[in-house]
């Protein structure tokens, strides 16, 4: 899918904490049993840094967004989420794949931990992340340069 990405801004905190709600709640619900809207915005409100996030723009829309943390040995995804609304489209693999040729050209690993309810386990895997440690919520993952 045709996109690009974008610095974040604090003026985008609001559309993002929507996206991620939108594309969390239903999953945060089945493993913890409730979502808690206060707590869950004060976490993402806690965590906003505006450097470490990149938007995606779709035909000029706010169609979801990438948070990065680049260590000194590895690269470490934070969040990619992805409005439904532009999800099964092909968006979020593609984002995904930019962010490993970013890995690939400084021959690093990329890791990442997905919710054990999360289908986009599914979408890690088909692009080479593999399991490397599991908790009772979570499975953490890695993709390591060829």
């Amino acid at each position: 899918m045709d996109h690009r990405l974008r610095p974040a801004t604090p003026g985008d905190q609001a559309r993002l904490w929507e996206i991620k709600r939108r594309g969390l709640r239903a999953y945060i619900e089945q493993t913890w049993g409730t979502w808690d809207e206060e707590v869950q915005r004060a976490r993402f409100d806690a965590s906003f840094e505006p450097a470490e996030i990149q938007v995606i723009v779709v035909a000029e829309r706010v169609a979801g967004y990438l948070a990065v943390h680049r260590e000194p040995q590895a690269i470490q995804l934070l969040n990619l989420m992805v409005d439904p609304e532009f999800q099964n489209r092909g968006l979020g693999t593609a984002v995904l794949r930019g962010l490993l040729a970013e890995a690939q050209a400084r021959q690093m690993p990329v890791r990442l931990q997905v919710m054990k309810v999360n289908p986009a386990r599914r979408l890690y895997e088909r692009i080479g992340f593999t399991v490397t440690e599991e908790t009772a919520t979570h499975f953490r993952m890695r993709w390591s340069p060829a």
